[in-house]
């Protein structure tokens, strides 16, 4: 019996830490997810107040980040991008992503210290 719950614990976590209710096995398929999604060509664009409001209304990512700063489509699912003031070492890294399919549940998510390369930042407009 103990085996089974742990197996179940590795797939989801309902009373986990950080809100989001994902287990083991959820965080490494986001990962990996998100490594993949790094190394593809993205350009993201600066949020409207209507995106900003969306992120600050969403009830699980909102909490991840001080900041929405970026946002794109990528194979039909929204994208954001968040910055954090307090960052760094023993903080969270600087930024935080979030894929949401389209019901608004969390499709990838990681933390990250470096924009990735293949990533343009979002231009504000002059």
């Amino acid at each position: 019996m103990g085996l089974i719950r742990f197996f179940r614990g590795l797939l989801r976590a309902p009373g986990s830490h950080d809100g989001m209710g994902q287990g083991l096995l959820t965080d490494l398929l986001w990962i990996k997810r998100f490594r993949a999604l790094r190394r593809r060509s993205v350009v993201w664009s600066v949020p409207d107040a209507d995106e900003k409001a969306a992120w600050q209304l969403h009830p699980k990512v909102s909490k991840f980040g001080d900041f929405l700063i970026a946002v794109t489509d990528i194979d039909a699912r929204r994208c954001w991008i968040v910055e954090r003031i307090w960052h760094g070492w023993p903080d969270p890294p600087e930024f935080a992503f979030f894929a949401l399919d389209r019901g608004g549940e969390v499709w990838a998510a990681a933390d990250f210290h470096h924009w990735p390369v293949r990533w343009s930042r979002p231009m504000e407009p002059v």
